[in-house]
């Protein structure tokens, strides 16, 4: 798709969550219906825009390391027009002016008027697009997509600073969420992935919808094969929510439902708003309703004030409950958090055994639940071919399961990324199965 000369090459880095991603693509795609085109890299751009994210320190890291780039390309090319977007412009002032230099404009995600007016203005020469060509549209060919459909948050979880930076939750409309569903289906996509900081909070603000209804929508679009929703909270996951899991056909039967702590009092200094009791039936509910359901979680180690037998605790929670797969964090206290108030007392080498130990519980459940499956024909959704590693190794399919497991398989003539096919499970690990396909699934 050879570019204008009517307007900028862009160039998109996003750094982040799913939400994230899925708000690149959209200002991509609303960039692209203003006349401009998607550059190829970012040495070939004549704007770029920056979304960050400032969930972790660690993000924030890397977004002053972008800014300090486009810096010194602005040197070498003064007509570089640079945007900021995502969590990072609703960072303090002060934290964020010292990285402003190469900055032109400043803009919330969800609305990029000052980025487009600026751009407008400022169009490149002609001779920038001299024997370039333009890159596709982002995410065009991706077998699974985002769509955002809730924004903000209303919690007020001590550790997090995501209600500072993406503000009061704001539901999409219903009938927003399936166009750009369809639109990704219509480009390729076969699994659509619902998001937001809370997502089974959708609908709380609007008349009517709830996450069932979004789920039941998105399913019944021609060419969906998988829908899928991300992150959930333990307060708001319903008997309604658990049922449409259940009897809707295309919505998979996972869910990533965050615990946090195996503690009650820490979760009220975490201020979660639930109990371990609370937890504890949730998913006794979840996995009565939904025959076998994957239940992945969130733990964080070392919060402050944390004992040891409070963390104990969380680690008996893990054995106990036995997930498909816990993904744990050692507590780093967040700038302009409630917990960045107060005492951080439990060391970091204590916070990294604790760490390592909900690792060692883990590990040898993962391997059982994932080893229960051996021997099994499981559907798989082909996501991708990747070569060998080793010269000589033949390429393999990347593809997972309804429940989210990923599967290696080796090649077979007649697939191509996107179909669902039967796999027979042989090997598995902690983190993934191998297996073969049948001989049924591959066309002759």
């Amino acid at each position: 798709m050879p570019a204008t000369n009517s307007g900028h090459r862009f160039f998109i880095w996003t750094i982040g969550c799913q939400m994230n991603k899925a708000d690149g693509e959209r200002i991509s795609r609303d960039l692209m219906s203003a006349g401009h085109a998607p550059a190829q890299s970012l040495a070939d751009a004549t704007a770029v825009v920056v979304n960050g994210c400032a969930v972790r320190e660690n993000a924030d890291r890397k977004v002053w390391g972008m800014l300090g780039l486009l810096q010194g390309a602005k040197r070498k090319r003064p007509e570089l027009l640079v945007g900021l977007t995502g969590c990072t412009v609703h960072a303090d002032r002060t934290e964020l002016e010292p990285h402003l230099r190469p900055v032109d404009v400043l803009f919330d995600s969800l609305n990029i008027e000052p980025m487009l007016a600026r751009m407008s203005r400022q169009i490149p020469g002609t001779e920038a697009y001299e024997d370039v060509e333009a890159a596709p549209p982002p995410g065009v060919g991706a077998i699974s997509r985002y769509v955002n459909i809730i924004y903000g948050c209303d919690k007020r979880c001590t550790y997090c600073i995501v209600p500072f930076r993406r503000g009061a939750q704001r539901s999409r409309p219903l009938d927003e969420i399936v166009t750009e569903a369809r639109q990704w289906v219509d480009e390729g996509a076969r699994e659509i992935v619902l998001v937001g900081q809370i997502v089974n909070a959708y609908g709380f603000d609007l008349n009517g919808h709830r996450l069932p209804d979004a789920l039941a929508a998105v399913d019944a679009l021609p060419g969906v094969d998988r829908v899928r929703f991300v992150t959930a909270h333990p307060q708001f996951m319903t008997e309604p929510l658990a049922l449409a899991m259940r009897d809707l056909p295309r919505v998979c039967e996972e869910i990533n439902l965050p615990v946090q702590s195996g503690d009650d009092s820490v979760l009220r200094r975490m201020a979660r708003g639930y109990s371990v009791a609370h937890y504890r039936e949730t998913i006794g509910m979840l996995r009565s309703i939904v025959p076998g359901v994957a239940v992945t979680t969130d733990v964080i180690v070392g919060f402050c004030g944390e004992s040891e037998a409070q963390f104990e605790n969380s680690r008996d929670l893990i054995a106990d409950l036995r997930f498909d797969q816990v993904h744990v964090a050692a507590f780093s206290p967040r700038h302009g958090t409630a917990a960045d108030q107060w005492a951080d007392d439990v060391p970091q080498d204590e916070k990294l055994r604790r760490l390592h130990e909900i690792e060692r519980v883990q590990t040898p459940i993962a391997r059982q639940i994932n080893g229960a499956l051996v021997g099994s024909v499981e559907d798989v959704l082909l996501e991708s071919l990747e070569s060998g590693k080793a010269p000589g190794r033949p390429p393999t399919w990347r593809g997972r399961t309804r429940t989210n497991k990923l599967v290696f398989s080796a090649d077979e003539a007649g697939l191509t990324a996107g179909d669902t096919v039967p796999i027979e499970l042989t090997d598995a690990t902690p983190w993934s199965l191998r297996g073969a396909v049948q001989p049924a699934a591959v066309p002759v």
